[in-house]
């Protein structure tokens, strides 16, 4: 399995990907998802995340580890259905785009603020 991002305004970006498609085995079945790019979080806002926990739980007195958990289900937490009963799942962030990686981390300031926490005051 391949991941590609099509460019067609960088032409070596469009050959690289002809290359690899021309590469597969020809007697496979294969099946194509096309679908608009959307970028995922950036390492730097993954980052910055894990500092926003890390002060957040210096603050309240727990871990970056609990933090994460506890934010997690109170800003990604979504149902879903299995075997016909619905449950509640926590989205992950290494799901998250750049816009939704930026409205989790306000999301978790403004909660922060509510409890007297500011970020970037500490």
């Amino acid at each position: 399995m391949f991941e590609h991002v099509l460019d067609k305004s960088n032409s070596n970006n469009y050959q690289y990907f002809l290359k690899r498609i021309s590469l597969l085995e020809k007697n496979t079945r294969w099946q194509v998802t096309v679908r608009p790019y959307k970028s995922k979080r950036s390492i730097d806002q993954n980052s910055r995340l894990w500092d926003l926990y890390t002060a957040i739980g210096k603050y309240i007195g727990e871990d970056a580890e609990r933090v994460h958990e506890f934010m997690g289900w109170s800003f990604l937490r979504e149902q879903a259905t299995v075997n016909g009963e619905t449950i509640w799942k926590i989205k992950s962030t290494t799901k998250l785009n750049t816009a939704e990686m930026v409205e989790y981390q306000e999301a978790i300031e403004r909660w922060a603020a509510e409890i007297g926490f500011i970020w970037g005051e500490v």
